[in-house]
């Protein structure tokens, strides 16, 4: 559901912004600068364009050979065999789940966030299922 909103707002809020510039210099509106403004305006709706788009496109992805995260800034892929756990309480206050790792460090995993409700915990449920999976009997991975 977030992903169509993000592809239909951020070309909206483009043209938005296009349209505002292009309407306050037909206007002539006091202290526009159409030279300066309107690219500062256009560049404006095209950032916040792109930052939505960013926002809709977080994800985690489970494959054969592991499991693809996109979070905000950044995008990892992770074997199964890095993944040792996945942990996620709304109860505990965590905002989304995290993946502890075999070189024992943490990774979050923002498709799997509070703001989903139950079907975070379900989400989880199903990611700790392919994690054990994917572990070799009597061991971590």
């Amino acid at each position: 559901m977030l992903r169509a909103v993000g592809l239909i707002l951020a070309p909206a809020i483009v043209a938005s912004f296009t349209a505002l510039s292009i309407a306050l210099t037909v206007m002539e509106w006091p202290g526009w600068q159409p030279e300066i403004d309107t690219i500062w305006m256009v560049g404006l709706g095209v950032v916040f364009g792109l930052v939505l788009l960013r926002f809709a496109s977080i994800c985690a992805k489970a494959g054969p050979d592991g499991l693809f995260v996109r979070n905000i800034v950044a995008s990892q892929r992770y074997e199964w065999s890095q993944i040792i756990s996945v942990s996620y309480s709304e109860a505990l206050g965590d905002s989304w789940a995290t993946l502890s790792l075999s070189d024992g460090t943490t990774s979050a995993v923002m498709a799997i966030q509070a703001a989903d409700g139950p079907r975070a915990q379900e989400a989880t449920d199903r990611l700790r299922i392919l994690v054990d999976e994917h572990t070799p009997p009597g061991g971590t991975t």
